[in-house]
């Protein structure tokens, strides 16, 4: 008999008017008392707002944060009532005023699974980033890009401060195109031989163009790095867009390329309505887009992005020269 193939480990939690009451009440409050999401102080007053949440999201967070729980999670909750205006065309285009309720139940949900950092090179140095169509870049494999797939990926797979968790909220999908994911559990049955290979520091990854062309200074050169690592459970580091291996290494650009193949064969749709709420563990997950066609009128698809890390002391010691990983917390 066929051996079944490995569960996505992908949870959902959908959340009632009655579960989200005291959050939106305590974001109504904060909203009124501050000008920007962006002030730190706001962020440490959402730190203290945990018994906000109910204990049924309480307790998936803690698991998120542990990493006991699943590498993917979806919360699902009633539709926000806030109107955020037309989707930018730019990211520098947004108005701050907007998106204030949704950003800050995206960051009451995100600190209780880490602290918030944000890089220099990326969209200004702004803590929440946009993903939405920008016009011109179409094919980019970039979180701009809409025509073509987004190939799966980690985030920031070229630094060594990359983030533990990408936190990605829903402001407006009318299309419903999904975001991709597929998750470690499913490269249990790599083979020996190949586990090895992917395991040595051998495979170049190189920063996206965002970062390159972004006003902060992050080291064009390339990382030589493992893909898998972290014993027989493996954590990732794949990001196949920005990918080699030396020439004339043929086995560990086979090994590579079987991965690839894995992980493209394994990824499961999620399709986010507004005010659902992604969290994606960034070392046992990748994650991508299908392509979908952009209006450019107002009505496109349009996220709001987190990242996070679980020790921010940690993460701060093993920042690489040319990195620029800003700590908010």
């Amino acid at each position: 008999m066929r051996e079944s193939a490995p569960v996505p480990d992908i949870q959902e939690i959908v959340l009632t008017a009655q579960e989200t009451r005291h959050a939106d009440d305590a974001i109504r409050r904060l909203v009124s008392e501050y000008d920007t999401t962006d002030d730190l102080g706001l962020l440490a007053r959402l730190a203290e707002h945990r018994d906000s949440l109910p204990v049924r999201l309480t307790d998936v967070l803690a698991g998120i944060r542990s990493r006991l729980g699943s590498a993917v999670t979806v919360i699902r909750r009633p539709r926000p009532d806030e109107n955020v205006g037309p989707t930018p065309s730019h990211w520098r285009l947004r108005g701050h005023a907007a998106t204030a309720a949704h950003d800050l139940w995206l960051a009451m949900v995100s600190v209780q699974v880490g602290e918030p950092v944000c890089w220099q090179t990326l969209q200004g140095g702004r803590l929440f980033n946009d993903v939405l169509p920008i016009e011109g870049q179409e094919h980019a494999q970039t979180g701009h890009s809409s025509v073509n797939n987004l190939d799966f990926h980690v985030e920031d797979a070229f630094d060594d401060d990359r983030c533990d968790v990408l936190a990605l909220l829903c402001l407006r999908n009318r299309d419903l195109t999904a975001t991709t994911v597929a998750t470690a559990d499913q490269l249990v049955d790599v083979g020996a031989e190949d586990r090895e290979l992917l395991s040595r520091p051998c495979f170049a990854i190189l920063p996206d163009p965002e970062h390159l062309k972004g006003s902060g200074t992050v080291d064009p050169s390339p990382v030589w790095r493992p893909v898998l690592f972290g014993g027989s459970r493996p954590y990732l580091r794949v990001d196949p867009a920005y990918t080699t291996t030396a020439p004339g290494d043929d086995a560990s650009a086979r090994a590579f390329s079987r991965l690839c193949r894995r992980l493209a064969g394994a990824l499961v749709p999620v399709r986010l309505s507004p005010g659902d709420l992604l969290l994606i563990d960034n070392y046992r997950a990748v994650h991508g887009r299908e392509p979908f066609r952009p209006r450019y009128d107002g009505t496109d698809r349009w996220l709001r992005k987190l990242t996070l890390t679980f020790d921010l002391q940690q993460s701060s010691g093993r920042r690489r020269a040319g990195s620029r990983a800003l700590a908010l917390s």
